[in-house]
């Protein structure tokens, strides 16, 4: 069994610089809080692939997927 994902080990290390600097006018990728009050609407975006918002590539399908199952087992810090 996987062990559970966290903001802290898996998931705030997958946002780049870019990535946080392109969305601070909005809310800061390097914040738990804002992260977790987001979430549904940063997965959508990842999904469409219309985020990440820099020059950067979509996110892999692992990314995705590991970003889905963290909201799904309640967004862990």
């Amino acid at each position: 069994m996987n062990r559970p994902a966290s903001f802290a080990l898996h998931i705030g290390p997958l946002f780049t610089a870019d990535q946080r600097a392109c969305m601070i006018r909005k809310f800061d990728l390097a914040k738990f809080d804002d992260v977790k009050a987001h979430a549904p609407k940063i997965l959508q975006r990842l999904q469409d692939q219309s985020m990440p918002a820099d020059d950067s590539n979509p996110w892999p399908d692992e990314w995705v997927a590991l970003f889905s199952r963290w909201i799904d087992e309640g967004c862990a810090p």
